[in-house]
């Protein structure tokens, strides 16, 4: 690990260990309401482990802060098995929301259900894209857009080569779309 990786997941580390403090929670519950492993979070914690994006969601969710809260310097989150997000902005109106660019790749990425009141929406740029639910899969290509409740477990992949996307997450009830 490079000095600046290492400096950024210290970072990332001290930014997971201040949301679960603010939250009251020990190590032992947040690994259990995010389904990681207890060493894991340590690792993460400490700045000695790097997390997926799946990682990063969990931990979010069970701590009841916005994803962005574990962006780097840089806007960036970490990859998940095909998307790679970086924080653009955020701002609060009727809800708060979160604006990303990002790159969804080919491969399937699954995401577990994020907490009530998650509305994700996915503007295509380049390329095709296939997300949401499950059982409700849409697809979409350059301009258009896709919007789904984040509080389903849902899905990602580019069709057949990857492509470019504005993501805006909104944390607030009711979903939007």
């Amino acid at each position: 690990m490079d000095d600046h990786a290492g400096r950024e997941h210290l970072a990332l580390g001290e930014r997971i260990r201040a949301a679960r403090v603010e939250a009251g929670l020990s190590l032992s519950e947040v690994a259990r309401r995010a389904g990681v492993g207890k060493g894991t979070l340590s690792e993460l914690e400490h700045g000695l482990r790097a997390p997926r994006l799946e990682t990063l969601w969990a931990l979010s969710t069970a701590l009841g802060v916005p994803l962005g809260r574990f962006a780097t310097s840089d806007g960036a989150t970490a990859a998940g098995a095909a998307v790679e997000p970086v924080l653009v902005d955020r701002w609060t109106s009727d809800a708060f929301y979160e604006l990303y660019r990002g790159t969804v790749g080919p491969e399937t990425q699954h995401s577990p259900a994020h907490a009530a009141g998650v509305t994700e929406v996915l503007t295509v740029i380049t390329g095709r894209l296939e997300a949401g639910p499950e059982e409700a899969l849409s697809t979409a290509g350059p301009g258009e857009s896709i919007a789904f409740a984040g509080s389903a477990p849902h899905r990602y992949r580019a069709v057949q080569t990857p492509c470019q996307v504005v993501i805006v997450i909104r944390y607030g009830s009711p979903p939007v779309g």
